[in-house]
């Protein structure tokens, strides 16, 4: 029997496609288990998705609220809490389930490690999916062999690595020597989350490609505007949203410029942030605070421009709203999905370590004036309406798997 194991980390939007997929497979028929972090549990099962605890939600809790998770230099080092004590949870999980059962797991890019433990501790009943929510999960195209040496050294001595290459060379397999290595010696296949218009395949990345796309709210079920939300875009004109991921809780200086820009321009703006403690003590009438939007993309089409972090999915909801942006990237994909963004002129962005409010000032009225960004934004947000969603990439799942005999 066929058991597909889900399993992501991150914040919402590293849960919120795999989740989607995972319940497109369930409904074709599979048996479907969903592993993360018992801090999305409550979400897990509002999907309809059985759950399985990868750790605890206070190693979570722990990193999130680590202040250094938000720098590039330190992020790696923090996350490592929440990923080594749990790199064999995903083979401990298969050794209780019915011994009969064959297992493809669709894994995060950050749990392929975890992946392969259970690929190593349980031989010819696993097969590993790793899904690319965004392009730079395929790193970046070698200069040269001889330059990666020293790197590659480093990288299969890594604490998440080390014991993976130690596991592999006791049952006679080469260890993993380089990044690219985990999406070809680990995953038998990649399947893309972002479409094309977002990024087409580089020389770089490995062939074992499966076709997707973004994954964007469907719900036919939107949650209305509250009151207080409704009044303020019906006083106000289009106004300008502000929100720095639904991880982050150490972005104060942001909120800071942004009410900086608010009043300096004189428009309505909307600071979004679970902690309302992060927001600025005093706030003029022209400034809406919201904890959580759940209705966001009806939200984005109501605002006139949107400033965030860089996560690809606010990114992906933007652009289908049409919405301007402007990206403050901090670390890791943010990087690399700010500079498509400016590529595709459907927006710009500052480097999170240069941003001020006079830098953000400059920008926000640069978007205001840019008719090339309006209709660039207007434009891709038409060819949206034509793709496909997470059901279909679930078949997409199936069919390559049933044509390389993986699945019967």
């Amino acid at each position: 029997m066929t058991h597909f194991i889900v399993t992501s980390i991150g914040t919402f939007g590293d849960i919120y496609p795999y989740a989607q997929v995972a319940l497109g497979l369930k409904n074709l028929g599979y048996k479907t288990t969903f592993i993360t972090n018992p801090y999305f549990e409550e979400f897990i099962a509002q999907c309809g998705l059985d759950f399985h605890p990868l750790g605890t939600k206070n190693e979570y809790l722990d990193v999130i609220q680590n202040d250094k998770l938000w720098d590039d230099k330190s992020f790696l080092e923090v996350t490592l809490n929440l990923f080594l004590p749990n790199i064999n949870g995903i083979s401990d999980y298969i050794s209780q389930c019915p011994i009969d059962e064959k297992f493809i797991i669709l894994a995060h890019q950050n749990l392929l490690v975890n992946c392969e433990m259970a690929r190593i501790q349980h031989q010819n009943k696993v097969t590993v999916i790793c899904g690319a929510l965004y392009p730079s999960v395929f790193g970046e195209e070698e200069k040269s062999e001889n330059v990666q040496l020293p790197n590659q050294k480093k990288f299969s001595d890594s604490p998440l690595i080390a014991p993976v290459n130690f596991a592999r060379q006791k049952i006679g397999l080469t260890p993993i020597s380089s990044y690219k290595n985990l999406f070809t010696d680990i995953a038998s296949f990649n399947v893309l989350f972002f479409s094309d218009w977002f990024g087409n395949k580089e020389k770089h990345w490995p062939d074992n490609l499966i076709n997707g796309e973004f994954i964007y709210n469907e719900s036919l079920q939107q949650e209305d505007f509250p009151d207080s939300l409704k009044q303020f875009l019906k006083s106000n004109k289009k106004p300008i949203l502000f929100t720095f991921g639904t991880g982050n809780l150490h972005c104060q200086d942001q909120f800071k410029y942004a009410q900086e820009i608010a009043e300096k321009l004189n428009y309505p703006a909307i600071f979004i942030c679970k902690d309302k403690n992060i927001f600025p003590q005093s706030l003029p009438d022209s400034v809406l605070t919201l904890e959580y939007c759940k209705n966001f993309q009806a939200l984005l089409k109501e605002c006139s421009l949107i400033v965030h972090h860089g996560g690809i999915g606010t990114l992906a909801e933007a652009a289908r709203a049409g919405t301007p942006q402007i990206i403050i990237p901090s670390l890791g994909d943010q990087w690399d999905n700010s500079a498509r963004v400016e590529s595709l002129q459907l927006g710009l962005s500052i480097p999170g370590n240069e941003l001020n409010s006079s830098k953000l000032f400059d920008a926000v009225n640069t978007i205001f004036e840019s008719a090339t960004i309006r209709n660039k934004c207007a434009e891709l947000s038409l060819e949206i309406t034509e793709r496909i969603h997470a059901a279909d990439i679930a078949k997409n799942i199936v069919k390559c798997l049933s044509d390389a005999k993986v699945l019967d």
